[in-house]
């Protein structure tokens, strides 16, 4: 089976995955270029024009030949573009945790009982 091309531009609805009904452009708009981004290196025959390739930040050095998927390209272009960094956990969910206190035996009887 030959792969088909798709030539996305920005009027043209996706068509597949969780915004399948949304257009490029507003997906664009929702600020959801990494999902776009996604989509062009790991999918065989989603391509876009040459303006929202440009848009995304995808320039000639990191464009691939279609139809074709290449992940190593696609972490090599996060990598170089995009700074991923592990948030420091700045005392969000376990500040507002409460330290728990070991149940007493006569404490835990009333729980199986029922009281």
């Amino acid at each position: 089976m030959i792969p088909t091309l798709r030539t996305l531009t920005r009027k043209t609805k996706l068509r597949f995955g969780k915004n399948k009904d949304l257009t490029v452009q507003k997906m664009i708009d929702l600020n959801k270029k990494l999902s776009l981004i996604s989509a062009y290196y790991k999918l065989t025959s989603i391509n876009f024009t040459e303006d929202i390739l440009d848009e995304l930040g995808i320039t000639k050095d990191y464009r691939i030949q279609k139809p074709s998927a290449n992940k190593e390209e696609y972490y090599n272009f996060l990598n170089n573009n995009y700074s991923y960094r592990i948030k420091d956990n700045c005392g969000g969910a376990d500040k507002l945790k409460r330290e728990l206190k070991p149940f007493s035996k006569s404490k835990l009887q009333a729980y199986n009982q029922g009281r």
